[in-house]
Formats: structure tokens, sequence, C-alpha cells
């Protein structure tokens, strides 16, 4: 059964009128953002309407502003990316300031992201009254008025401050492991099993820093199913080919089991893959839950997780993750290294995917290594103390 989005009750809309345009309640606004406590405020571009409020909404989100590739024209619509990523995230109230200067159009799909994400908007009014697109669009609409005048409550409460995360740099390049046959195209039918729990992970999340890897998906695209796909590939090993074939029904309600399916029981140097469910790290959960939703923002009549659209419209995988500044383990440098008089200026590095067919030289990174490399330890085997015995009980 695919999986279906129960929209929540939104609040009721609250207007708040500035009368007099006080720029401290424009910094007020602006200090109370606060994502991760689930309160946004977005300060639209002179003259948005339509799609780019949508965009200053995915800019306050934290995502980029830029939809690059055919998907930008013919995929969903930004206010739908928009929806799936508040719907995603623990976003409870959004802040938009002039207001009074949005058109009929931008308040509709205004009002549509609210109805379908159930967020508190708050519609900050910089006049002593409202414009007449804005008190059409709200006519039918429950909500109430407020003035910076008297206490507007904790709707301008600065945000907490919290330390910035330390996430290393952003340029650094992160080796994972498991991007080691992500460009494989191995063939995987299609199976419709009902396949048991995965007996473990295929990498440690300890083997390399996951905290900035997330950063990473979640700062880089808008795209929710470019950040799902490599957040999968990340946590499960799985090539590209097996990605296509992971539907939306495969994602449970709660984005905490995902099954991935193999029906030739696919055996690759250092790896097994299986039929298994597999249990998606609390890292990766917003990333499924978004491109799930997308999914049904979005119906295009294909159920694809993270390939749903036209064909050929988002960035290559493989792309996607080179702009993150993840790769594969390399093959070693060359030794000796050539000597040269002048030092060249060293250009960006070119990554090498392993096709599945054959890479001469490429680093063999067995999947005990990866465990190892995790601080992960096999746990001892006992010896059979029986006369000739030599193997394990």
């Amino acid at each position: 059964m695919s999986r279906k989005i129960i929209y929540p009750a939104a609040p009721p809309v609250t207007v708040l009128l500035d009368p007099a345009d006080d720029a401290a309640v424009t910094r007020a606004a602006l200090a109370a953002h606060h994502p991760a406590a689930g309160r946004i405020t977005v300060h639209p571009t002179p003259a948005a309407s339509g799609a780019a409020l949508a965009l200053d909404i995915l800019a306050a989100l934290g995502k980029p502003t830029e939809l690059p590739g055919d998907w930008g024209k013919h995929g969903p619509p930004a206010w739908n990316i928009a929806a799936a990523w508040i719907l995603a995230l623990p976003h409870t109230r959004l802040t938009v300031l002039r207001t009074h200067l949005l058109d009929e159009k931008s308040w509709s799909a205004l009002l549509t992201l609210r109805r379908r994400t159930g967020v508190h908007l708050v519609a900050v009014c910089h006049t002593r009254r409202p414009s007449a697109a804005m008190r059409t669009a709200l006519r039918d609409i429950e909500h109430h008025t407020v003035s910076t005048d008297h206490d507007p409550g904790d709707l301008l409460a600065e945000a907490p401050t919290m330390p910035a995360p330390r996430r290393g740099a952003e340029s650094r390049w992160i080796t994972v492991p498991a991007l080691a046959y992500l460009d494989s195209h191995q063939d995987f039918p299609a199976c419709h099993c009902t396949p048991p729990p995965a007996p473990r992970p295929y990498v440690p999340e300890r083997a390399y820093s996951i905290d900035q890897l997330a950063h990473r998906l979640a700062t880089r695209t808008a795209y929710p199913q470019l950040a799902a796909a490599l957040a999968t590939a990340v946590f499960t090993g799985a090539p590209l080919a097996q990605l296509y074939t992971v539907r939306a029904a495969h994602l449970d309600a709660d984005a905490t089991t995902l099954t991935l399916h193999d029906r030739y029981r696919s055996r690759r140097p250092g790896f097994v893959t299986d039929c298994g469910a597999f249990t998606v790290p609390t890292w990766a959960q917003p990333f499924l839950l978004a491109a799930a939703n997308l999914v049904h923002l979005s119906p295009r009549g294909d159920d694809s997780l993270f390939f749903n659209g036209p064909p050929r419209t988002l960035m290559r995988l493989t792309e996607f993750a080179e702009h993150c500044r993840l790769r594969p383990p390399q093959p070693a440098p060359s030794w000796p290294r050539p000597r040269t008089r002048r030092k060249k200026k060293p250009g960006p590095p070119t990554i090498q995917w392993y096709n599945g067919i054959n890479m001469p030289g490429l680093e063999y990174v067995s999947y005990e290594q990866w465990l190892h490399s995790g601080g992960w330890k096999p746990a001892p085997t006992r010896r059979s103390t029986r006369p000739g015995g030599t193997g394990p009980r």
C-alpha cells in the first residue's frame, strides 16, 4: 500500500500589523528565525511573486535557490519542494515579512502551503491596513489580527543562541567506502517478497564524519530525491541500479525502515547483497521523508522514491556526490612519483568511479575493513575443546 500524507490541521493565520514600518520589528522577526526550533522567517526579495517566493522559503530552510537541470523546468513546482521539506522537518511556524506586497497568486500558493503542512502562518503587514489582495485571500480563512503597538506575545521572541556545530572544512573531501560500487550498472530485477530485517548496516557511522556528511546533503541541493538517494547509498552500500528499484511503498510511514530487494542475491567483492529491511539512521530520516512527501505531492504515475519524474532530468548521483565532496576509495597513487623541477598548481582532482566491470588499480576495501575502520570488532570465536576439533563451535 502506497504511503499517503495526512495533512495536519493548521492553526489560524496571524496577521501582525506594523503601522510604523519599524526597522526594529523586521530585525526582531529575523532574529526569531530558528529552523532547528521549528521557526522560519522569510524576508521576500523585492517584487517576489509565485515561484520566486517559494525559492525565498527554500533559502530560509537552508536550501540553495538554484534548481539546475531540466527537473527545474519539467519537475515538481518549487512550492511542492518547499512543502515536502517543511513536512519532513519539525517546522511549526512560518513568518513572512512584507506580505502587504504579495499579489493574489502568491497568497493563494502561500495558503496552499499552509494547508498542506499545517504550519502556523504569521503574515507581517507593514501598513495600517492589509492590502486588498490580502483581505481577499483571508476572507474565508480563519485568522486574527494583532498589532506591534500592543504586546505581540512570543511572535517576535528572539531565538536562543546555540553554538555552531563543528563540521570541519566544507571543501575537504570525505572518502566514503559505501560509495565504492555506487556507479555499478548491475541489473536488479523486480522482486515483491517480504524480506527479513537486514543483519547489520553496511557501513558503521563512526567510519567518517556523519554530521559533516548530513550537513552537506542538506545544504547543497533543494531536491529531496538527490539527498535521499545519496543518503541511502551511504547507509546501505546500494549501487545506483538497485536504488532505481526502490518505491515509495518500500519506506514505512515514519521513515525508520527501508526495504531493498535483490532477487539474484548478487555477490560482489567484499559485499553480499540480499533482500532486506534496513533500519534508517536518524540523520537520514528527514531526507527520505521529504522524498516520500514529494512523491505524494507531485504524482506522475510512477511511485519511484528517488527518481520520480521524467528520465534524465536530475543530476547524476555521482555528480551530486562530487558536488558534496564525497568520493569512493580511490586508486593508490603511482609510485615512484615522477620528479619535476617545477611544481604545477594542483587542479580539481579527478574522481574515479568503479562501474562494476573493471577498474585497474582500484583500492580494494572489503566489508570487514569498513567495520574495522568504524571501530567494530568481531566477537571472539570459541574453539572446540573436543578431540580433534579445530573449528568454531
